[in-house]
């Protein structure tokens, strides 16, 4: 831990994390369900300012954390036999055996998740074998559909990264490092085509410009026939967290 962060055990809502960041004007709160909470603060600020702001916030810290989680255990899916649930290429079809753990078969058009079947599927530790199931197959193919429609659409817009690097990111779509190597996430795979292709573009532009700037939104709305905002605003239905 670097002197710009903190992390400590709160008793309320579990592991929270300090952050001093540049250009930061205030104490800010971010609520991250899975993450825990994060509580942002200027370059100047003292860490004990920042306890003392989240201990007054705490009521309304407490309750937007709780809001989240069940909205988002809402939105999450609950797999059984009869669930009808696509990855990017293939069905996911459960089958119920006489086994004491999950197995994945993947084959073209459909993932085959056999689980035991003497447990309930409602379980929610079999549940999260299963999505870890769903999770491996998105991995698949991920490495079958990515490096080939990196390597199209730079070709297409004449431009050029380093290497493209593929992980299991929960905390981004996709990411361009300074010297030019992307990595995206497999999570790309619950996304449909046409925005699979503006995260790749999103990041392709910034191998050119290495911020958000005028000029980067212009090159990628230039790349996307004028849609980069439009397709930027479609982003935010979609979460790297729930399935």
């Amino acid at each position: 831990m670097n002197d710009r962060e903190r992390t400590l055990q709160h008793t309320k809502f579990g592991e929270v994390h300090f952050r001093k960041v540049p250009r930061s004007r205030s104490i800010r709160i971010l609520i991250r369900p899975e993450k825990g909470v994060l509580v942002t603060l200027p370059l100047n600020e003292s860490f004990t300012n920042a306890e003392l702001f989240l201990y007054e916030k705490a009521e309304w810290t407490l309750q937007t954390l709780q809001r989240l989680k069940k909205k988002q255990e809402e939105k999450k899916t609950v797999f059984t036999p009869e669930t009808e649930f696509a990855t990017y290429s293939r069905r996911v079809q459960l089958v119920p055996e006489a086994r004491q753990n999950v197995r994945v078969h993947i084959v073209p058009g459909i993932v085959y998740i056999y689980y035991p079947g003497c447990r309930s599927i409602q379980d929610e530790a079999l549940q999260t074998v299963i999505r870890k199931a769903v999770e491996h197959a998105w991995k698949v193919e991920a490495y079958e559909t990515l490096p080939q429609r990196m390597a199209q659409l730079a070709a297409q817009c004449n431009l050029t990264y380093k290497k493209l690097n593929i992980k299991n990111a929960r905390s981004y779509w996709g990411i361009c490092m300074p010297d030019n190597s992307i990595t995206l996430s497999i999570h790309l795979m619950h996304l449909p085509p046409h925005l699979i292709d503006f995260i790749i573009l999103h990041e392709l532009s910034h191998t050119v410009h290495k911020n958000h700037s005028a000029v980067f939104w212009a090159l990628l709305d230039r790349l996307t026939n004028g849609k980069a905002r439009e397709y930027s605003r479609e982003m935010q239905k979609y979460s790297t967290r729930v399935y």
